[in-house]
């Protein structure tokens, strides 16, 4: 068996007299003078001593800190560009949608500020559905019987714009509107001077010469597509970027609209002559595919 090991009575003894060496020291140290005591003499000699070596380090030492110092600068910018961009993608957003805001805002204000005295309006109604078909063009709004809403009454967006009519296919909460570029749709219009209209009564100054007749006639679609009018006499007057309105009447009947609707304008006007009639194309003031909000006139 291998003998314990003890602690040498010679090692406790010098660890004790180095404990006492560094009392007396450390008094010595805090009791002499700053300026001339032998222990500050001798740590400012050795600090003196290592102050090149102190430098050659930080000279080494700098490039690596100016490199660190240009990586972190360069995340943190890169950060700060990455967070700038999304700011502002965020605001554009706003910023298009606030467009959209007002833009819709105005649209239902001019469908309300658009009301005529004396007639009666059903609710706004919304598009909710297309009704497609080679010759047809429907829509489908959100509008009923319950609203009032019966087959054969004029639809209008804005100030008083025809653009259909409803249908026979009305049900207490939806309707069925007939646009009037559906070749199906028909209706007795009039062509007048832009200064003779008022759009917001739906009145027609007469010409003042009482021997100019305003062109008066027929709103349908052509097989081809075109919206027109037909049946218009060659001595009418009639003259590119005339109001397209309604008559409310053909002859000495009254029709299904209240005069002084407005349709478009006349984008062109010919005749020839052999023919027994002019002929008008009409420009609708209302692009059916955009039409988001309507508006039935139940009563006048």
């Amino acid at each position: 068996m291998g003998r314990r090991k003890t602690s040498s009575p010679g090692g406790l003894a010098a660890f004790a007299i180095l404990a006492v060496v560094c009392l007396i020291l450390f008094t010595v140290y805090v009791k002499e003078d700053p300026d001339s005591g032998p222990l500050h003499t001798v740590q400012l000699g050795a600090m003196e001593v290592l102050r090149p070596v102190h430098g050659v380090v930080g000279a080494l030492a700098w490039p690596f800190q100016t490199v660190g110092g240009y990586v972190q600068g360069a995340f943190g910018a890169a950060e700060r560009e990455a967070q700038l961009e999304e700011e502002l993608m965020r605001y554009r957003e706003q910023a298009a949608e606030n467009a959209r805001l007002v833009q819709e805002n105005q649209r239902l204000r001019e469908m309300l500020d658009g009301q005529r005295a004396g007639y009666e309006y059903s609710p706004l109604a919304r598009v909710i559905a297309p009704v497609g078909g080679q010759f047809a063009n429907r829509i489908v709004i959100n509008v009923g019987s319950e609203d009032g809403v019966k087959p054969e009454q004029p639809v209008v967006v804005g100030n008083n714009t025809l653009v259909g009519r409803t249908t026979e296919r009305v049900t207490p909460n939806t309707a069925e509107v007939m646009l009037i570029t559906d070749q199906a749709f028909a209706a007795g219009v009039t062509t007048v001077p832009p200064a003779s209209f008022d759009r917001s009564t739906g009145e027609v100054q007469p010409p003042e010469d009482e021997g100019v007749v305003y062109g008066e006639g027929l709103l349908q679609t052509s097989w081809e597509g075109s919206l027109g009018i037909d049946y218009v006499e060659l001595s009418d007057r009639v003259e590119k970027d005339d109001y397209v309105i309604t008559s409310g009447r053909a002859g000495e009947r009254e029709l299904l609209f209240p005069p002084g609707l407005f349709v478009g304008t006349v984008a062109s006007v010919s005749s020839q002559d052999l023919d027994q009639y002019k002929k008008i194309v009409v420009s609708p003031a209302v692009n059916p595919d955009a039409l988001r909000e309507v508006r039935v006139i139940i009563d006048w």
